[in-house]
């Protein structure tokens, strides 16, 4: 775990509360939470961007739809 510091944040109390009491953990555990999970948020979209850039997915099992059966299901 990294070293944790103190810091002043002006944050919506009602909001973190309500976070902290649905994940069962402190307020600063909560916003803790959720900058990891903002920062994991953008990994993952960063991820999907570099595949979508190389030209998706192979769908090698053949489960996928055919893309012209997905655009007419679309319409």
């Amino acid at each position: 775990m990294a070293e944790l510091t103190r810091k002043n944040l002006v944050v919506d109390a009602d909001k973190v509360r309500a976070l902290a009491r649905r994940r069962g953990t402190s307020d600063s555990g909560a916003v803790r939470q959720a900058v990891d999970f903002a920062l994991a948020s953008e990994d993952v979209m960063a991820a999907v961007r570099e595949l979508h850039e190389r030209g998706g997915l192979d769908d090698v099992f053949g489960r996928l739809p055919d893309e012209s059966q997905a655009a007419s299901t679309k319409s």
